[in-house]
């Protein structure tokens, strides 16, 4: 398969799942804000991005999909590009944005191979990205970019996997996977304990970092994206996520009410558990300045 082949199925599987989300959720941080995942893990650290940006600000979004940060950003003020691979994906931002006229002279979505990326020197104060570097092979030419192309003192923000899932994460996960309800009936983690015995830590990990999901689903876990990073920039933050808690979100099937309790309480003691380093997280959100 060469790389077009490759890209041109990555945006298939993207707009897909964009599309799947926008015929019950609206492209929109309002309502994205009450996902499971996200009210449990990342809400606080998206509603402070919003917050810094502000009126007049040039921002740039790597890796929008359905465009619903790139209009959260877009209604503070700012003028906002929104760039990824999907078209069809794109195509539902655009036909969301139409319901905000008053936003539209602030909104431009674009495709972009970000792999391939080219930008104008000293043109934003923000870009942000949001679970894209791990999918990325070209991270060290991608972070040259964003660096000549943000503006002296632009900030650079990062939520995204930093590495891969550690033995005891995936046994954690895998634990609270057999114990909790969740979308595989009790049955039939029995029959895959029995079946793939001492392997099954091994295909909880594959789960966490879903392998295979798409052409290059984790591509970027090998590269040292943070490193580069602290070479560009300086690092103003850097928090550490829980280490199961947002994996956990998307496979517990209980009432809404029910899985924020039960899950809420997960994370208090993942979130001990990754401080103490006694489990590793991957997931980091990075706030970076350029200072040249």
């Amino acid at each position: 398969m060469t790389y077009d082949d490759q890209l041109r199925d990555e945006a298939a599987l993207w707009g897909a799942v964009d599309e799947a989300h926008a015929a019950t959720l609206a492209p929109d941080w309002n309502a994205h804000r009450h996902m499971l995942h996200n009210a449990l893990v990342h809400t606080p650290d998206i509603d402070a991005l919003i917050a810094a940006v502000q009126p007049g600000m040039q921002v740039l979004e790597l890796g929008c999909a359905s465009g619903w940060l790139t209009l959260a950003c877009a209604r503070q003020g700012a003028h906002v590009t929104g760039l990824d691979i999907s078209e069809r994906s794109l195509q539902i931002a655009r036909d969301y944005g139409v319901q905000f006229p008053e936003l539209a002279a602030r909104l431009t979505y674009r495709t972009a191979d970000l792999n391939a990326l080219e930008l104008p020197a000293a043109t934003y104060d923000i870009i942000y990205t949001k679970g894209t570097l791990h999918h990325l092979i070209g991270l060290d030419r991608l972070i040259e970019q964003v660096a000549q192309a943000l503006k002296p003192n632009g900030l650079f923000w990062i939520s995204d996997q930093d590495g891969n899932e550690s033995l005891l994460t995936s046994l954690t996960a895998g634990g609270l996977m057999f114990i909790l309800p969740t979308h595989i009936p009790y049955a039939e983690k029995w029959r895959g304990l029995l079946r793939f015995g001492v392997n099954a830590p091994a295909r909880i990990r594959a789960s966490m970092e879903a392998e295979g999901l798409s052409p290059f689903e984790g591509a970027g876990r090998d590269h040292d994206w943070l490193k580069l990073v602290h070479t560009h920039f300086t690092v103003e933050r850097e928090v550490r996520k829980p280490a199961v808690t947002g994996y956990l979100a998307h496979q517990v099937k209980l009432p809404y009410a029910a899985a924020l309790r039960v899950l809420g309480a997960v994370r208090a003691v993942d979130g001990l558990l990754v401080r103490a380093k006694l489990l590793k997280s991957t997931g980091v959100v990075v706030w970076a300045r350029k200072t040249f």
